[in-house]
């Protein structure tokens, strides 16, 4: 201690103080400081030392952890007549925290507050003169408590208990004798001890208002001498949404009983945190314990002991079932959440303080503290009719289960998958100067070809070009219309920025520049005077869309070839966009060739190394093949390229669950859950407000309506009709629940690998979303599951799904198109059409109507029904038009409409037919039927 600054300003002389310092730790008193009486204006200058032994019997490292060393000032008062003994009084306290010294600290100084005991003279001075008193602390050790490796391994963990809600109405503050309040909490700290964390000098509270935020934690040592010294300095509670909370009373139903408990109810605070020192051992065992039990049920236990009789302990040690657990509104239910801003994970639960009776209705057992026979819990009853409930923070200075950095995992990304090389920067300064050449040329070429001397224009040209020829460069570098492109193209197309020192080389290079010059002078010549000129740079006439989808519509043919074609055009027009190469290995996966889908997903990582379906699926396909530490490297960048990408979080659950890594698979799970309710959040609320502006623009139509003219009765029936259609509409529609608001985390993963051919990986998720408690509805479980049976070609278990997927929601269009499109490929056609033309008839249209319309329509040319085929394929060609179906569309009108055959136009019939051949027509049938009708005209074949 060396010196303390302020507090002697006042005190009990007016001249001089005389005063010392106590230095306790752990209970034990350290040892005292000489006394000194110094004058009040000046400092006091202690230059105190002393010291104790850490060890594993006394003062261990837990200690070191939870406890401060506490310095206590304290003035010796004047001796008064006949006074044998010295009086002391206490001035103030201050803490020192120790912890660094367990994060490898050797030496820190520390200056500290020193919290004046009220009625001190210090106390006086700081309510009348705002003087704060502080004490300069320097703490030494020899060497570090922990190695490096010891270090490394261990963990400081922090349990903050801070606010019992919603407490019995039994439970009176003003009850005899009186009741004190210690919550205990029970925590191995090495592989082979556990020990038990009090809080006590709990406070009870009455209803009224909320607690104030942010308030600062305390330590558990008890009441202190001065207020204040109790404080943690630097450590909050701070005010957070209930959705970051895990455990009991966090779903929205719950919202509104936790804001008036945490109001209105009685309450009993401690806001204390206590630290404990965790060795390798213990980190192993905590780690263990939480992947067996991930919903812990035994760490919280509320004590209430009353003085003056035997106190109980109503401990709750159940471990149901994590599904069993979310039927019980009064369960205790913990679990890890990750602050990753702060490289802590934090565990906040909500928990209930009562006890439960057990699966057969039994009262749940308590132990005495004196070792007593377990007796049954009579007390635990009045908890539940409560619903008490607790707030616990629980935070470790390490993560249990540490991840890799985000520039890590970047530059592994990097290695697996070597970005594409940027493109030169010469050549495209080359081909940018040379068009501004051509370009400032453009003005003189108009005079040229415009103006009544063209030949003597022409002749000025080339006379202006030999000058360059003659060296007399400076009159083409200074003409306005061609200084600075000469200059440009003699600096980025020529690369020569210095003088030239030997004339020869000068010589050489105009020579070089001329020759240059007038091939791009010829060429911006025959561009003008060509009359069919056409820009080099044409936009292709399909787009990369339209290519996509002429590529799905030959997949849903099974022409595998005329896809690859499509999406490899789609390559070479935009062959650096990333989407295009990921679709294609989407291609590759549906053809089973997973070697060239490898491809394709990593020429779109070297492309964009941020691009999120292809890092997820270079880490299914790297999982699939074997290669772990690769596929936990692409999903966990994922993650951090987009943290709140649900399916980049669900896919790295579902490979940590199958890597056995428990923690990192319910951190994953937990994180995806939280963003996709997020996402319902704003759909709901989007939603929300869309109604409210529809009803608010009903009203006002009405408004509008009522104030109209409304003496015709013809005119109200007309106006009246519409809004009863609208109406109507409302109605079907409100009956209708959205689907969105029914997903979980499992089901918008599957449909992510379903999209991408993943059929491994999306089995796995639908295994976890039927076991999941939280599943969403059973007609999209076996819906995703019916897809992924008919992807395999397995159609009797695809049936056998669709039909539980009917018998949970009937009116589903999707689920009758895909029943609709296992009727097609077993090749019952009649089926088929009964069910597309069911999904047609829907209130709701069906995700992929294109594909409906496709093999409807193909239905109706096979039997004939071409009045029916018209229509089907005119809907087609109206919402996504492709060549497909413009074909079918005129095969359908071709049979409907008399063709030249049959009105006699023999010289048309001909011509279209050498046309048809010359074109590759392919169609056997077709080509059939036209030989057919010719044998029976006579006439179309010249060959005949």
């Amino acid at each position: 201690i060396l010196n303390n600054r302020e507090i002697l300003k006042r005190g009990s002389r007016t001249d001089s103080c005389l005063s010392f310092v106590r230095v306790e730790f752990n209970g034990c008193v350290l040892g005292d400081s000489q006394k000194l009486d110094v004058p009040v204006d000046k400092d006091v200058v202690y230059n105190f030392t002393c010291s104790f032994e850490c060890s594993e019997v006394a003062h261990t490292l837990d200690d070191v952890a939870h406890k401060p060393v506490i310095l206590t000032v304290f003035e010796i008062l004047p001796k008064e007549k006949k006074q044998k003994e010295e009086k002391t009084t206490v001035l103030g306290q201050a803490v020192v925290d120790l912890l660094p010294l367990l994060r490898g600290q050797c030496s820190f100084s520390s200056t500290v507050l020193l919290h004046a005991v009220p009625g001190s003279p210090a106390d006086v001075a700081v309510h009348e003169d705002g003087v704060k008193s502080t004490l300069d602390v320097t703490v030494h050790v020899p060497e570090p408590l922990l190695s490096d490796a010891q270090r490394s391994d261990s963990n400081v963990l922090m349990v903050t208990v801070e606010t019992a809600y919603s407490v019995p109405d039994v439970w009176n503050p003003a009850s005899t004798p009186p009741s004190h309040y210690i919550a205990a909490l029970q925590m191995p700290v090495s592989a082979t001890k556990e020990q038990v964390l009090l809080f006590s000098n709990g406070v009870l509270k009455m209803g009224g208002e909320k607690e104030p935020v942010p308030r600062p934690k305390k330590w558990p040592l008890g009441s202190l001498l001065a207020p204040g010294a109790e404080v943690i300095q630097g450590l909050y509670i701070d005010a957070e949404p209930t959705d970051t909370d895990h455990g009991d009373l966090t779903d929205i139903e719950d919202k509104d009983f936790r804001a008036d408990a945490e109001c209105n109810q009685k309450r009993v605070s401690w806001d204390t945190a206590h630290r404990c020192f965790i060795d390798a051992g213990g980190v192993a065992c905590l780690s263990r314990r939480i992947a067996e039990c991930r919903f812990n049920k035994n760490i919280h236990t509320i004590l209430r002991l009353i003085t003056q009789r035997t106190y109980s302990v109503l401990k709750e040690l159940s471990r149901t079932p994590a599904a069993l657990s979310r039927n019980r509104a009064n369960s205790s239910v913990n679990s890890l959440k990750a602050f990753q801003s702060k490289t802590m994970e934090n565990q906040r639960g909500n928990n209930d303080v009562s006890k439960k009776p057990d699966s057969q209705g039994k009262c749940a057992q308590t132990d005495s503290v004196s070792g007593l026979e377990p007796q049954v819990n009579t007390e635990g009853q009045m908890y539940a009719d409560s619903r008490s409930y607790i707030i616990i923070e629980i935070a470790v200075e390490k993560p249990l289960a540490p991840k890799r950095p985000p520039e890590e995992l970047a530059k592994r990304v990097m290695e697996l998958v070597p970005p594409r090389p940027p493109l030169p920067r010469r050549p495209a300064g080359a081909e940018r100067v040379k068009t501004t050449f051509v370009l400032d040329f453009s003005p003189l070429l108009s005079l040229i070809f415009f103006s009544q001397s063209d030949l003597w224009e022409i002749y000025s040209i080339h006379t202006l070009l030999h000058t360059l020829k003659k060296k007399k460069i400076k009159s083409l570098i200074h003409s306005p219309h061609s200084k600075y492109s000469v200059v440009r193209i003699v600096r980025e197309k020529m690369l020569r920025t210095e003088a030239f020192s030997d004339p020869e080389q000068l010589q050489a290079f105009l020579s070089q520049l001329y020759v240059f010059l007038v091939d791009e002078m010829h060429a911006a010549l025959n561009k003008t005077l060509s009359v069919d000129s056409q820009d080099a740079h044409q936009e292709p006439v399909l787009s990369c869309a339209q290519l996509k989808h002429f590529a799905r519509e030959a997949e849903l043919n099974t022409d595998y070839q005329l896809a690859a074609q499509y999406y490899q055009e789609c390559l070479i027009q935009e062959r650096s966009e990333p989407s295009h190469w990921c679709d294609y290995g989407a291609f590759h996966m549906l053809t089973a060739d997973h070697l060239k889908a490898e491809e394709c997903f990593q020429q779109a990582l070297s492309i964009q190394q941020t691009h999120i379906p292809s890092l997820l699926m270079c880490g299914v396909l790297s999982e699939m093949n074997g290669r772990y530490e690769d596929a936990e490297t692409f999903f966990e960048r994922a993650t951090c390229v987009e943290p709140n990408n649900v399916v980049a979080w669900a896919l790295f659950g579902i490979f940590c669950q199958t890597q056995e890594k428990c923690i990192e698979a319910e951190m994953a799970f937990r994180e995806a859950n939280k963003q996709l309710n997020a996402v319902l959040l704003n759909e709901s609320a989007s939603r929300a407000e869309i109604t409210s502006d529809t009803q608010s623009g009903q009203k006002k139509d009405q408004k509008d309506e009522s104030s109209g003219n409304t003496d015709e009765a013809d005119a109200v029936h007309e106006e009246d009709r519409p809004q009863n259609d609208q109406e109507s509409k409302q109605e079907v529609q409100q009956q209708i629940p959205p689907t969105s608001v029914q997903t979980t985390i499992y089901m918008e993963t599957v449909w992510f690998l379903l999209q991408n051919y993943a059929l491994q990986m999306a089995q796995r998720a639908l295994a976890l979303e039927l076991l999941s408690p939280d599943r969403g509805t059973i007609s999209s479980y076996h819906l995703a599951l019916a897809k992924l049976h008919l992807l395999r070609g397995e159609h009797n278990s695809a049936e056998a799904s669709l039909k539980e997927a009917l018998t949970d929601n009937f009116q589903n269009p999707d689920i009758w198109a895909l029943w609709g499109h296992l009727h097609y490929e077993k090749g019952d056609y009649s089926q088929a059409q009964s069910c597309y033309e069911r999904t047609l008839d829907s209130v709701l249209d069906a995700s992929d109507t294109h594909s409906i319309y496709l093999r409807l329509g193909s239905i109706y040319l096979q039997k004939g029904e071409y009045e029916k085929a018209r229509p089907v394929f005119l809907r087609a060609c109206k919402r996504s038009p492709s060549c497909l179906t413009w074909l079918r569309l005129g095969i359908a009108c071709y049979r409907v409409i008399a063709l030249s055959f049959q009105t006699g136009r023999k010289l048309e019939a001909e011509q279209s037919y050498k046309y048809a051949l010359k074109m590759n027509l392919q169609e056997e049938s077709l080509l059939e039927e036209i030989h057919e009708l010719q044998s029976r005209v006579g006439f179309g074949n010249p060959s005949f």
